[in-house]
């Protein structure tokens, strides 16, 4: 497979799961939490980093948007505009109809992340890389060869992501949860036929395969140098930001579960 049949078929599984993850965000209130005015979905960490980079009056993208929760929630805080970019196409019809419903202006666009168009080439102060983002590109350089030209001179990516620590871990692993079920450096994609539902986590045995390649701290940090991203300021926390490994929190033993990462656009 080369990289357009990878981005091709995860397109695919997340416009098969999406329906379900809207049924439990809507039974869990999601149009009423929006509805009130100010309403983020974005935690402490993230939220503070955002004000130190000034948030407030910008122009923000973020990629791997999803259904646009975490997108509105940026207007929110104070976003002068925001442009969601995903591969989904039905997440990104929830997201339009969130946006429309609660009326917060937003834009969504339906991309493959590599394909983002050239009318958005250096359009933004800032750009937001976000949980379970950076694991399905199979090649991060490019990734982030796209993120560059979109963003102004001095802008920053800004990356709230999983530790690729944690991925190393099975979430379903209750028994000896810090056992190593995979390896850091892979050769190729991880392989799953169970389905994306990580909010009902309800497996689904005729689940569209999706792939996954969990670039390792010396790619995404390679990534960035290599296009020009220089790193502004990096960060690693033991709360878990993945849904997956709740768990481990009041755990005794401390490990990696999350990270922030910022790079900064020094020049075109």
């Amino acid at each position: 497979m080369n990289s357009k049949d990878y981005t091709e078929a995860n397109r695919m599984a997340w416009n098969q799961v999406n329906q379900s993850h809207q049924v439990k965000k809507e039974e869990n209130g999601k149009f009423k939490k929006f509805a009130q005015s100010g309403y983020s979905t974005l935690d402490n960490v993230i939220t503070e980093k955002l004000s130190f980079y000034g948030l407030i009056g910008k122009a923000i993208a973020q990629v791997c948007c999803n259904d646009g929760e975490e997108t509105m929630s940026l207007k929110n805080l104070g976003a002068r505009e925001v442009v969601g970019f995903d591969i989904s196409d039905n997440a990104i019809q929830s997201a339009r109809l969130l946006s429309k419903r609660v009326n917060v202006k937003c834009d969504f666009v339906q991309t493959d992340i590599y394909d983002i168009s050239d009318d958005y080439n250096n359009r933004f102060d800032i750009v937001y890389i976000s949980t379970g983002s950076l694991m399905w590109f199979p090649d991060i350089s490019k990734f982030f060869k796209v993120i560059n030209r979109m963003l102004k001179v001095n802008g920053h990516v800004l990356i709230y992501e999983i530790h690729p620590f944690l991925l190393l871990l099975d979430e379903e692993n209750r028994e000896n949860p810090y056992e190593l079920r995979y390896s850091y450096f892979k050769n190729g994609p991880l392989v799953f036929n169970d389905g994306l539902d990580y909010i009902g986590k309800v497996k689904n045995e005729s689940a569209l395969p999706s792939y996954n390649f969990d670039p390792t701290f010396s790619q995404i940090i390679n990534g960035l140098i290599q296009n020009k991203l220089s790193i502004d300021q990096f960060e690693e926390y033991n709360h878990d930001i993945s849904s997956l490994f709740g768990h481990l929190d009041n755990d005794d033993i401390q490990i990696p579960k999350s990270f922030f990462l910022c790079g900064k656009k020094a020049s075109d």
